[in-house]
C-alpha cells in the first residue's frame, strides 16, 4: 500500500466510543482528518460484538454486513465495551460467547474486503465496567487480532488514560453536551474531546502509519 493513509478510505465500525456517543464527532473523525482519509462511519451506540438482543445498537457484524460492499482501503472498529456490561452485569452470554462473535465479525470483513487492512481500537482502561470481565475480553480479543492479522491500536496498553482514577474520569469523560460540545464530569466511558486528542488520535494515527508502510 505504502505512502502513508493519506487520500485512503476508511471505514469504522463499532460502539459510542467510535460513534461519538451524543456528539457527532469521535477520535475516528479527528484522525480520518489528521491523516487526509475519507471516512465512512457506521459505529452505532450500545453496539455489541455478541448477541444480545436488548443492546440498543445491535450487533457490530450487522454493521459491517450492512456497509457497501466497495472496499475500503482500511477498516476500523472496536468492541467489548458494551459486551462487558452484557456480560458482568446482564449476564446474557459469556465470554466465550463473545470470542465465537468476534471470529464470525473478523470472518465478515475479510471476506467482504479482503484486501483491507484492518485495525482494532483497544479502548481506554474503563472504571465504569467491571475489570475482570474487562481483562478476559481484551485476553481474547487480542488473540483473535493475533490470529487473524488484525493491527491494534492500543490505547489501552499505550496511554495513561484510566476512567478508575476518579480525576481522570472527571476530566477526560462525558455523558452530555455542554454548549453544543462534550463536558465534563462524565461515567467514565465516553472520551470527551480533551481526551480523544490526547489519548486515542496519537494511538490510532500512529497505528495507521505503521500498517501503511507494511
Amino acid at each position: 500500500m505504502g505512502n502513508g493513509p493519506a487520500g485512503k478510505s476508511l471505514y469504522a465500525f463499532g460502539d459510542s466510543i467510535v460513534h461519538g456517543h451524543v456528539y457527532p464527532r469521535s477520535f475516528v473523525d479527528l484522525v480520518a482528518e489528521r491523516e487526509s482519509m475519507t471516512l465512512a462511519k457506521f459505529a452505532r451506540n450500545g453496539a455489541t460484538i455478541g448477541v444480545d438482543p436488548h443492546a440498543s445498537g445491535g450487533q457490530i457484524r450487522t454493521q459491517v454486513e450492512e456497509a457497501p460492499d466497495i472496499a475500503p482501503e482500511f477498516v476500523l472498529f472496536d468492541g467489548g465495551t458494551n459486551d462487558a456490561q452484557s456480560i458482568f452485569r446482564d449476564q446474557r452470554y459469556e465470554v466465550d460467547a463473545y470470542a465465537d462473535e468476534l471470529e464470525k465479525t473478523l470472518h465478515t470483513m475479510k471476506r467482504k474486503w479482503p484486501a483491507a487492512r484492518i485495525v482494532y481500537v483497544a479502548a481506554h482502561k474503563l472504571g465504569s465496567r467491571d475489570w475482570d470481565t474487562q481483562m478476559a475480553l481484551r485476553e481474547v480479543t487480542l488473540q483473535a487480532c493475533r490470529t487473524w492479522d488484525v493491527a491494534v491500536a492500543d490505547v489501552f496498553r499505550d496511554t495513561t488514560f484510566d476512567t478508575r482514577d476518579e480525576a481522570q474520569r472527571a476530566k477526560y469523560t462525558f455523558d452530555g453536551l455542554v454548549n453544543g460540545l462534550p463536558g465534563t464530569e462524565g461515567s467514565g466511558t465516553h472520551p470527551n474531546m480533551t481526551a480523544v486528542t490526547l489519548f486515542y488520535v496519537p494511538v490510532v494515527s500512529a497505528c495507521l502509519q505503521k500498517i501503511s508502510s507494511r
